[in-house]
């Protein structure tokens, strides 16, 4: 299930009377709560969010632990692009009074944190997986992105 589908039918349930949703797929676990959770459910930590979110999270996570690594390409200019591993929000920086994490120019050494997007309230910091210079950032702050779109180009020193 992808994430804007699963955003739909959280949509989709808020709208609804029902109070307890327990979806299961062979690849995908969905439960969902408003209020207080039926007793025959196993266990979720909070009690005082509307919707638990926490086991979408983390069964999307599960589901796509391989798909949700950096993914990197490579051009003949030894220009390496770096692609966002989930969908959601893309932040320049760390707050809106911080300084930008990269700017085009910028020499960044791997592991180093080039953005931070913002998926379903959980804030992932993006690294680079190569040590090079910044050539090119293909989106703005606060855009929101896609799945493995390409979001920074770097030329690999």
């Amino acid at each position: 299930m992808k994430v804007n589908e699963i955003k739909e039918l959280l949509l989709t349930i808020d709208k609804t009377n029902l109070t307890y949703v327990n979806l299961k797929d062979e690849n995908f676990i969905l439960e969902v709560s408003k209020g207080e959770i039926p007793v025959n459910t196993k266990t979720v930590e909070n009690k005082k969010e509307e919707l638990k979110l926490t086991e979408v999270s983390s069964a999307y996570d599960e589901a796509n632990k391989e798909e949700a690594s950096v993914d990197l390409e490579v051009s003949n200019d030894n220009i390496h692009v770096i692609k966002a591993p989930i969908m959601g929000t893309y932040y320049e920086a760390s707050g809106p009074e911080s300084s930008t994490f990269v700017k085009v120019g910028d020499k960044v050494s791997k592991g180093d944190t080039l953005c931070i997007i913002e998926a379903m309230k959980l804030m992932n910091e993006i690294n680079s997986d190569v040590d090079g210079e910044v050539v090119d950032i293909l989106v703005s702050n606060e855009d929101l992105v896609e799945y493995n779109q390409a979001i920074f180009k770097i030329k690999t020193i």
